[in-house]
Parts: structure tokens; C-alpha cells; sequence
């Protein structure tokens, strides 16, 4: 069987509050493996973005395990987690996270610039992306000037540029209209089915039951603990050569 590209091993993560110490996530366990589709769902609340956070090795836990690729989080400093993310992580956040000084376009080719690709090279990808999601027209626009669904379309095309191994949405359709929801939905089924990893972070049942052919495995969560495990769409994990 091939190994698991990400793995979390009885992990916990407490947080500091006004009643003391909270555990937003606690003795969570998961494989991802390479071409999964995982869904993480639960109302709000219930730990989704902290566990998408440990298992991007953008925070890292109390107590447990999280392996990266292969590494220990916990023997990789902050330097060499943000190479992994830079380069093999492409993220699609719940609030954007764009930059309004830059245009749409700056704002998709950022995680480009610590590569060697010519600018060139750089602005066809974006430019090729923003015109799948139906943007290219904005391109010189700013942030500001764009509505929440296109700003949310412009963080998916910021996402994908990298052709990242692991793509990791939390609710990336939220803030869409149904078109635009369609839109993305497509980008990612078609990135996962070219072999590319998804982990997808929502509160939206009506979201997880459209996806239910796709998806490799269903994570509830309630009040930080997995309370259920689904596996709708079994995968064949290739032997190691």
C-alpha cells in the first residue's frame, strides 16, 4: 500500500480562554493519501479550520502527531513548513485572504514569485485560470471592487497556480452564488480526478451529499472530537515500487 501523505495521530489542540483552556480539536486521527477527496464537516464551531490548520502544518498541536510528506511537524521549523506549503500546498481560504492593494492578477501569481518561472509564464497561468472561473475581464482590478463571490473565485485561482499535490478549501463555495459554487465545484472534481489530493472543510450538507460520489471519506466533527466516519468512495492505493 502506498503511505499516507499527511497523517494525524491522536491529535489535540488546546487553546487558551476566558473559562481557561479550550480543546478545539482533541484525539483526532486521519490518513490522507495521495488522490483522496476528504470531506471534514460539522457545524460551525465544531474544529474544522483548526484541523485544517494542523494538517496543513499551520499550527501545530498540544499533544499527538502531525507527519507532512514523510516529516514530523514537530522536527521542521517554520522555515521548512512554509516550503512544503509554498510548494506543495495550495489553500483555499474561508475569508480570502487577498490583498487589496494588488490586482486580481498580482494577487493570483503571489505564490509563484519564490519560484524560478518567468514573468511571462507566470501571468499566462493566471491569466488561463482567471478565464476558466470567469474573471479574466477583472484582472486589473482591485479586491475592493470585486463582489465576495468573485473575490472568492480569485482566491481559488490563487490556490491552484502552484498545481499544488494537496489542495485544502475550507467552505470554499460560501460566499458563492450558485453559478459561481458550479464553477469551483468543476476546478476541484477535475483536479482531484487528475490526481491531485482535496481536503474540504464545510458546514453545508446539502454541499457533502452533492459530492458524495467523489469523496473518499467523510470526517464529522462535533465540538472538536470525530463523532463519525464515512467512506462512500473507497480507494485503490497503489502498491510502493
Amino acid at each position: 500500500m502506498s503511505e499516507p501523505i499527511i497523517e494525524a495521530i491522536k491529535v489535540t489542540r488546546e487553546f487558551s480562554g476566558k473559562r481557561g483552556r479550550v480543546k478545539a480539536i482533541e484525539n483526532f486521527s486521519l490518513k490522507i493519501y495521495p488522490g483522496d477527496f476528504i470531506v471534514i464537516y460539522g457545524p460551525s464551531g465544531a474544529g474544522k479550520t483548526t484541523a485544517l490548520n494542523l494538517l496543513a502544518g499551520m499550527d501545530r498541536p498540544t499533544s499527538g502527531e502531525i507527519i507532512l510528506f514523510r516529516r514530523n511537524v514537530k522536527d521542521l521549523s517554520e522555515e521548512d513548513l512554509a516550503k512544503i506549503r509554498r510548494e506543495k500546498i495550495g489553500f483555499i481560504f474561508q475569508f480570502f485572504n487577498l490583498i487589496n492593494n494588488l490586482t486580481v492578477l498580482e494577487n493570483v501569481i503571489i505564490p509563484l514569485l519564490p519560484t524560478d518561472r518567468s514573468e511571462t509564464d507566470m501571468i499566462a497561468r493566471a491569466e488561463e485560470l482567471l478565464s476558466e472561473l470567469k474573471l479574466i475581464g477583472k484582472k486589473n482590478r482591485f479586491p475592493t471592487e470585486l463582489s465576495g463571490g468573485e473575490q472568492q473565485r480569485v482566491a481559488v485561482a490563487r490556490a491552484l497556480i502552484t498545481d499544488p499535490e494537496v489542495i485544502m478549501a475550507d467552505e470554499p463555495v460560501a460566499q458563492l452564488d450558485e453559478k459561481s459554487a458550479e464553477i469551483v465545484i468543476s476546478l476541484l472534481l477535475r483536479a482531484n480526478r487528475e490526481g491531485k489530493t482535496i481536503i474540504l472543510a464545510t458546514a453545508n450538507q446539502a454541499l457533502v451529499n452533492k459530492l458524495k460520489q467523489n469523496i473518499s471519506k467523510i470526517i464529522t466533527l462535533e465540538r472538536g472530537k470525530i463523532v463519525s466516519e464515512e467512506t462512500p468512495k473507497a480507494r485503490k492505493h497503489s502498491k510502493q515500487k
